[in-house]
């Protein structure tokens, strides 16, 4: 019985000495970087349904992540020329405005953000559970108005990279969006506007796979 006892002891006391891990810390994962050359491949998302058909991609041509990065993108269309754009992103470090709004023909610097989220918002998500002055974008003065994010749920996201099946952790988020929790790497993996597309000409997305 005395036997029975100290080993007890010796248990408890062995667990007591495992580091804990803070609700910070879970599920966060900083490796996957933004990286030149990588190509990220979306499904559209409209009205709630996520579409297989004409997905479009995205292609990083150069990246000094968080400080800049130029991507091209290309959005196939039915019996169209495909719509295609440039953007520079001069502040992936701090930035709060989102601006998934991709016009044809687009080439310019700007301090949005799509589709991706600022080092600072996901610091503040990771560690707040909310990130304030937020603003969404879009066509339209109201769509710019700053907003509030919130932590609803930390979930794990299935996604193909480098033709290999992975489940990363990601956040779910009260504006209709899910993003990674890489703070490498923060990209919206998930996003369905929650305002009518016909009045903001923006379209959701659903992140299909990323290639290196």
């Amino acid at each position: 019985m005395k036997y029975l006892v100290y080993v007890m002891l010796a248990f408890f006391v062995l667990i007591s000495m495992v580091p804990t891990t803070s609700a910070e810390t879970v599920g966060v994962e900083d490796f996957h970087p933004i990286q030149a050359d990588m190509r990220i491949t979306f499904k559209y998302i409209v009205g709630h349904i996520i579409k297989d058909d004409n997905p479009w991609n995205l292609s990083v041509v150069k990246s000094s992540f968080p400080e800049s990065l130029t991507y091209t993108w290309v959005r196939p269309q039915d019996e169209e020329e495909d719509l295609t754009g440039t953007r520079i992103l001069t502040d992936l470090k701090y930035s709060r405005s989102f601006n998934p709004w991709y016009k044809t023909n687009e080439s310019k610097a700007t301090n949005d953000t799509a589709p991706w989220i600022s080092q600072a918002v996901l610091q503040e998500l990771r560690e707040k559970g909310t990130a304030a002055n937020f603003r969404e974008g879009g066509l339209g003065a109201l769509n710019w108005v700053a907003k509030s994010l919130e932590v609803e749920e930390r979930l794990v996201f299935p996604l193909m990279i480098n033709g290999k099946p992975e489940a990363i952790h990601a956040l779910k988020l009260n504006r209709g969006l899910i993003v990674w929790n890489n703070m490498n790497n923060p990209l919206v993996l998930e996003y369905e506007p929650l305002a009518v597309p016909l009045l903001t000409s923006i379209t959701g997305w659903k992140v299909k796979e990323i290639n290196y």
